[in-house]
């Protein structure tokens, strides 16, 4: 079965590590966005990691991130449910 989902652009980093959560307990079999850039095990060039990087120290920076331990707590709760 597949899923649209529109994420909030705010929210994208918090999505994508539940998401890979879900992924990694079998619950989502795959998933990928309108705005990859690159693949798994293919190379990023320099300027697409830059960008990463400068994104992910803003998201730091913005105190946008979640931990691993958080995510787990959302996924029994969920399952809970």
């Amino acid at each position: 079965m597949t899923y649209h989902i529109n994420v909030n652009k705010n929210n994208v980093k918090e999505f994508l590590q539940i998401l890979q959560s879900l992924r990694s307990l079998g619950v989502v079999e795959s998933y990928s966005s309108t705005l990859d850039l690159v693949k798994p095990g293919e190379p990023m060039n320099e300027d697409t990691l830059l960008g990463v990087l400068d994104r992910s120290k803003q998201e730091l920076a913005a105190n946008k991130s979640i931990s691993h331990e958080d995510v787990k707590k959302q996924i029994a709760t969920w399952k809970k449910n």
